[in-house]
Parts: structure tokens; sequence; C-alpha cells
């Protein structure tokens, strides 16, 4: 989609054969790096590094839904309904584009995940934060909290043992999000 809003000014900037190869390198995952970036034009340099987070994106989303199955590790659906969630947040020091740095959950795990009331254990187990069930309770914003929490325990793991959440990402992403420990 962005491809096809931005055509027009891809192939006005593209021209050039050193932005079309930086173009290509971008959109088949290779690393570019910065002092290559940084000689490019403004204009030229943000539709390069744009293309390039797309395409981790898009390329991390594929990966982490293929490997567990188009599921959500918490509730085992699959509808369609499912995202491919950092564990330890892209903007956090040290995050990967890489499946062992991702799991599958529907949006409202990916939600809860995401802002810390749910968190990972590094046995793979999904607990709830009793910090934030604290500020729930005192809120009244907890209604339906026993059926929501009734999905989390040990999780759906990839068939693949070599895509499984890796602990170290697990463990940093709860210091990162500053989950008591479990």
């Amino acid at each position: 989609m962005t491809y096809g809003r931005r055509a027009g000014e891809l192939h006005r900037l593209g021209r050039q054969a050193r932005t079309l190869e930086l173009l290509s390198r971008a959109s088949a995952l290779q690393a570019i790096p910065a002092p290559e970036i940084e000689q490019l034009s403004a204009d030229r340099r943000r539709i390069v590094e744009t293309v390039s987070r797309l395409s981790r994106a898009s390329n991390f989303r594929e990966q982490v839904l293929n490997g567990y199955g188009h599921r959500c590790a918490v509730t085992r659906l699959q509808l369609r309904l499912v995202d491919a969630a950092h564990i330890l947040p892209v903007a956090a020091p040290g995050s990967s584009d890489h499946i062992v740095n991702g799991i599958a959950l529907s949006a409202t795990y990916h939600r809860a995940f995401d802002c810390g009331l749910i968190f990972l254990d590094d046995q793979y187990v999904m607990h709830f934060n009793a910090d934030r069930e604290t500020e729930l309770h005192a809120l009244h914003l907890d209604g339906a909290l026993a059926d929501f929490k009734a999905s989390l325990g040990k999780i759906h793991l990839p068939a693949d043992r070599r895509e499984w959440p890796d602990a170290r990402f697990i463990r940093r992403a709860n210091r990162y999000r500053r989950i008591p420990a479990a």
C-alpha cells in the first residue's frame, strides 16, 4: 500500500542507480550501513529508511505468525485476528525483528502485553501483573477480569524449538516494562 501511494515519488527519486540499489537491498532485508544512507538527500534517505522498516516489519510478522501457526499463544485462537508482537519492544535498546523476540497474540492480549498488564516468564507462562490488577480494582475497571485471566498460563509455542522466545528477551522485556519478579 505504501509503495502504491508513493510510487511516483519512488520512481522520480529512484532514477539514480545508487538509490535503486539501496532500495533493493532494503526490500531484501539487507543491512545498510549508516554512512551509505547519510550520503543520500533527505527525501531519498526517508524513502530508503521507510522501505527498510516496512520490509523488516512485514518479514517479522510473517515469521512469527507462521511459527505460531497463526494462533494466539495465549488463547490458541486463529480467526485471522492474531498480531506479531515484539517481546522486547522495538523502542528498547537491543530489540530485534527476529522470531525469537516475537510472540503471536490476539489484539487484546497484544495490547495487554505491550502495556505490562500481562507478562511472560522464562518458563513460557503468561501471568497477570498483580500491581496492575490492584490499580484496576481501585479504578473500578476490573470488569470480566476473571474471564480475561482464565486464558493465561503456559503459552502455545512454535513446533520448531529454534523459534521459541529467547529467555534473554523475556527477562529484558520484563525489566524494561518494570514487571515485578514473578
